[in-house]
Order: C-alpha cells, then sequence, then structure tokens
C-alpha cells in the first residue's frame, strides 16, 4: 500500500508563483505529490503521516546545477586535490553528498569526477547505499591535452573526442562536459584550446547519442563557435562580451553560474598559489560582465562548483549582482531543472513531480537568506531532515 503524507506549512511557494501561497499543504503518495491544498480543507485521518511545519515556508528542493562529488571548496589546494587517489575522492565525495542534501539540494548535476566516480555516486544514492542529492553526471570532462580543466581527461583531435564521448555513453554518463578555455583572461585574450572542428564534433557527437553538451567557456572566439554550433549549456560566462550577451539571449544555449569561485575571498584563496591573484585581479570586471548577463533578463541555473552546502551563498550573490528573489528562487529550483532536462520531474510543487520540498524559516521572495534556515528536506517523499 502506497503511503500517503500530509505536509502542512504556513506557506508554499510553488517554484511558479511570483508569491506565496498561504497555509499551503502537499499531499504526497509515495515519492510524488497527489495535489497542493490549503491547510483548511485537510482531514487529518486520512493520511498515514502528517509532517507539520507551521511558521514556515515550504518549496521545492533546490538543484546545485554545476558541482564535482569529489571537489571540496573548503580545503587548502582543492583544485590540485583532485588527483588524489579514487579511495580518497570517494570518501570525500560520500561525505560532500551527505552534506548538500542537509543543506536543502535535492538534485545535483555533476560536471565530472574522477574515474566515473559520479556514475558510481549517482547509482550508489539510487540504490539506497548512500545519502545524497538525485545526480545528474558528465563521466569525464573532455579538455584539450595543453588546455584547462582539473576534472578533465586530455583528448585531442575530433577521433579521439568523438570516442571519448562513446566511451562516457557506454559508462553512463548522462551529458557531455568539454572544456573549451580557461578561467582567467590574464594580459591576453581568451584562447580557446578546443579548435571549431573538435567543438563542432563534440556536439554532433553527444546530440547524434541523445546527451546535452556543456562547456566550461568563458569567453572569447570559443564561446562564439560553442553559441553558433548549437552547445547546450554555457558554464560561467566569466569574460562574456557585450554582444556575445545578445547573441545568447537569442539562442537555445541555456546558462549556468558559478558566482562564489570567483566573489568569494576563502575559495579564491585556496585556490592553487600561482592562481590566487589572477582571482584577484579579475574579481572587477568579471563581476561587471556578471552584473551585464543579469541585466539582460537571460534565465540561468545556479551551481556551487565544490562549494558544497552553499547554494544559499550563490543564490545571495546573484541578488547583490542585481537578480531579483523571484528570479534567484527559480535559478536554484525550476531552471535547474530544465538545464538537467527532468523539468517534468522536479523543480516544482506540481501533481505528478517527486516530492522534493524543504521547509525553510522565512520568506525567500523577500529575504534571500532565509535559503541557509533549512528546517526539513525531503527526497522523493523521504523525510531526510527536519528539526
Amino acid at each position: 500500500m502506497v503511503e500517503r503524507i500530509l505536509i502542512k506549512g504556513s506557506f508554499l511557494w510553488d517554484g511558479i508563483s511570483e508569491d506565496l501561497r498561504p497555509e499551503g499543504a502537499i499531499i504526497v503518495e509515495g515519492k510524488k505529490i497527489k495535489s497542493i491544498i490549503s491547510c483548511t480543507e485537510t482531514d487529518s485521518s486520512s493520511y498515514e503521516k502528517i509532517l507539520d511545519f507551521s511558521g514556515l515556508t515550504i518549496l521545492p528542493g533546490m538543484i546545485d546545477c554545476h558541482t564535482h562529488h569529489s571537489m571540496d571548496a573548503t580545503l587548502e589546494n582543492y583544485l590540485d586535490r583532485m588527483k588524489d587517489s579514487i579511495p580518497e575522492l570517494t570518501i570525500r565525495a560520500t561525505a560532500m553528498m551527505k552534506k548538500d542534501l542537509l543543506s536543502g539540494v535535492t538534485t545535483c548535476r555533476t560536471l565530472g569526477d574522477r574515474e566515473y566516480l559520479d556514475v558510481a555516486c549517482r547509482e550508489s544514492v539510487k540504490g539506497g547505499l548512500t545519502e545524497g542529492p538525485r545526480s545528474i553526471v558528465a563521466g569525464k570532462g573532455i579538455r584539450a591535452a595543453n588546455g584547462h580543466g582539473f576534472v578533465g581527461y586530455p583528448f585531442n583531435g575530433t577521433e579521439e573526442i568523438s570516442n571519448a564521448i562513446k566511451e562516457n555513453l557506454t559508462a553512463g554518463a548522462d551529458f557531455i562536459k568539454i572544456y573549451i578555455t580557461g578561467t582567467l583572461r590574464g594580459g591576453g585574450n581568451l584562447p580557446s584550446y578546443l579548435t571549431k572542428e573538435e567543438i563542432e564534433t563534440a556536439i554532433i557527437t553527444a546530440h547524434e547519442a541523445g546527451l546535452r553538451v556543456a562547456s566550461h567557456c568563458v569567453g572569447g572566439t570559443g564561446l562564439d563557435w560553442a553559441l553558433d554550433l548549437g552547445l547546450d549549456t554555457l558554464e560561467h560566462a566569466y569574460h562574456i562580451s557585450d554582444t556575445q550577451i545578445e547573441k545568447l539571449a537569442k539562442s537555445n544555449t541555456l546558462l549556468v553560474l558559478t558566482l562564489s569561485p570567483i566573489l568569494n575571498d576563502e575559495i579564491v584563496n585556496h585556490y592553487p598559489k600561482h592562481l590566487i591573484q589572477g582571482h584577484f585581479d579579475e574579481r572587477d570586471i568579471i563581476t561587471q560582465s556578471l552584473k551585464l548577463i543579469i541585466d539582460a533578463s537571460i534565465p540561468f541555473a545556479l551551481g556551487t562548483d565544490g562549494n558544497h552546502g552553499g547554494l544559499a551563498e550563490e543564490a545571495k550573490y546573484a541578488v547583490k549582482l542585481g537578480a531579483s528573489n523571484f528570479e534567484t528562487l527559480q535559478a536554484a529550483t525550476i531552471n535547474g531543472a530544465k538545464i538537467c532536462g527532468i523539468e517534468k520531474e522536479t523543480g516544482s510543487l506540481i501533481p505528478g513531480k517527486f516530492a522534493d520540498i524543504i521547509a525553510v524559516e522565512g520568506n525567500p521572495l523577500e529575504k534571500i537568506s532565509t535559503l541557509k534556515n533549512i528546517k526539513a528536506v525531503i527526497q522523493q517523499g523521504k523525510l531526510i531532515l527536519a528539526v
């Protein structure tokens, strides 16, 4: 028999509306939402379990749209720590997944880990062996031998890239990650480490296999090529130009912003030493580019890029850069679901979707920092946290 659960809150935000619904309640059957009703309509005797979050706001579980399971931005020199042994990375990934889930992240999109660790993490959560967000994973990131990508693997030429995508597909990747540029501009232009032909091969090969392509790409000629060739998701976009913002707005390419790796001093100070000053030097110009993106009203999702448990901080930075609370909440929920390709399953509180639900103290439409006040987490109908 499917368990029926009644979840009650003083307010409800469904992920779509621009206002809170007072006295909202959710009926859950098994893993999914059966209906959304008013608390005044309920008959408590009809449910096997009642979760009463009076005084709290209930809303969709959050989606970290750019992370790496085994990356931990709190560690010194954390990017180079991605070279640690697979056992070390596995233990770290298990801890980071639990940290994410308890912070209200019920789904995450992982942009690559070593040796298909992200695939194993996805299956471990799915099988109930470990606790963590549902994972949408990229497998092995694809980079040029002379290019950027601390989590990527080197592949050169169109044939190697095509074979790498097929290997990822066989291993169980949900999408493909490529590295087109580095992160910093330095003293000159941003080079594209992949040729136009290599980018085109990656996109065509992935699309033929039914997979989307995401790219670490911050600007330069490589970004123009990627937009022209039909890149599915653009990650970071730190040095995007005015004309590229216009091109992005007219394209079908979706955008994921990762703000803490630029704006959080503690994270920047944990980079390899030779990268720290460059990030501080370019912070102002990157900040201006990010503000222009948000001013252009281009929909975006948010990712922590390894700052596990920090999606609420990403939301704080987005608002500081000019996004409204409503835009930012959608970035952390339904927009993330769209980028993951699972918007029919999660990202909003709609009947038929998974019961991925969090409860917070306060009104996030008025004060975005309430996302740090996680009082309950429910993942696919299962109560994970209640404080």
